[in-house]
């Protein structure tokens, strides 16, 4: 046997012993499951889509809130789980309230609706609405998003109802606007025409204040203040300008005297049928998502703002301490409206 021919022989023995000694082709995941990235000891989870549901449109601060939570549950579960985000309540023909009893019923998967809209269930979720409860977002902060009164909002969604609730995002603090005169003091609501949103809260409030006020649709209110039917409507400032309202108004209030937060929440049936790690990871996501929808949120408003003055010419003004005591006086009546709630009240005001 010559040498060339001996030395091919020994070299196909050699690989020959490596390939057995790797074990053959590598095993890839069961069908229908997904292997995150990140290494042998990332769990695989069955392939799932879930439906989400918000009232906001596309490009609003509740719809980015839930292409957060998308974008880290597909990131974190390798690809397996998929949520479809579904703006403007679609799944719910445009019912906010149709989008919590279908996440309470389980025909949706999750809903990221305000806290007025849950207070239609129970009036302890409209709380936070109370006039002046509130100073500051770090009032809001401390007590509600990452303090007790948020722990008990949400202990009282997941015992009451048919839910998880994943986080708490925010709606805002609710600004007034008008087309007549600048809003500083109760005398200045006085001969307005204000739309209000429909909460007893936000209603008795304007009535303490005062004011002329209506609850007409949301959908109606561009025209009706286009057409000078009402004079004004009180909002979060990134509801109120996914609407254009800047263009048919002339003066904005910047106070803190409605304040209003959002709850992620996932039908409890579907939550408890998931793995432990799966639960761990929605938790995490749920929580980093509305992180981000907070400083979102805050951030739009700034621009919002900003850009109302710059481009419509609206004036604004910021609502000194000693004015927001003359409407917190006359608003607290609200209070004793709501005193079988006392002590979620007093965790938010602690």
């Amino acid at each position: 046997m010559n040498t060339k021919k001996f030395l091919s022989i020994l070299l196909a023995l050699a690989m020959t012993l490596v390939l057995g000694s790797c074990g053959g082709n590598p095993s890839t995941p069961s069908s229908g499951s997904a292997q995150p990235s990140g290494g042998d000891a990332a769990p695989a989870f069955e392939k799932m889509t879930w439906a989400a549901n918000t009232a906001g449109a596309a490009g609003s601060n509740f719809a980015a809130g839930l292409e957060k939570f998308a974008e880290l549950m597909a990131e974190r579960t390798g690809g397996a789980v998929t949520v479809d985000v579904y703006t403007s309540d679609q799944l719910t023909n445009g019912s906010q309230t149709d989008s919590v009893q279908a996440v309470i019923n389980g025909t949706i998967d999750l809903a990221f609706e305000a806290d007025g809209i849950w207070g239609n269930f129970n009036d302890t979720f409209s709380v936070p609405q109370l006039p002046f409860l509130f100073s500051s977002y770090e009032d809001v902060d401390a007590r509600l998003i990452n303090g007790e009164g948020g722990k008990y909002m949400s202990d009282l969604l997941e015992s009451s109802f048919s839910v998880k609730c994943l986080g708490i995002g925010e709606n805002g603090f609710r600004y007034i606007t008008n087309s007549k005169q600048p809003v500083k003091t109760p005398d200045d609501l006085k001969g307005l025409k204000i739309r209000v949103g429909g909460s007893p809260i936000l209603t008795g409030s304007y009535d303490q204040w005062g004011a002329d006020y209506t609850t007409a649709n949301w959908s109606e209110v561009y025209t009706g203040l286009q057409t000078k039917l009402y004079d004004g409507q009180e909002n979060p400032v990134a509801v109120a300008d996914a609407s254009s309202i800047q263009e048919v108004q002339k003066y904005v209030t910047a106070w803190t005297a409605q304040y209003s937060c959002m709850f992620l929440t996932m039908n409890s049936a579907l939550y408890n049928s998931l793995p432990d790690d799966l639960k761990a990871i929605a938790d995490e996501c749920g929580k980093e998502a509305c992180a981000y929808q907070v400083e979102f949120t805050r951030q739009q408003c700034e621009e919002c703002l900003e850009r109302w003055i710059r481009e419509y010419g609206l004036e604004l003004y910021e609502m000194s301490e000693e004015n927001a005591q003359l409407f917190r006086e006359l608003g607290a009546p609200v209070y004793e409206q709501f005193s079988q709630c006392q002590e979620l009240i007093d965790l938010l005001s602690e």
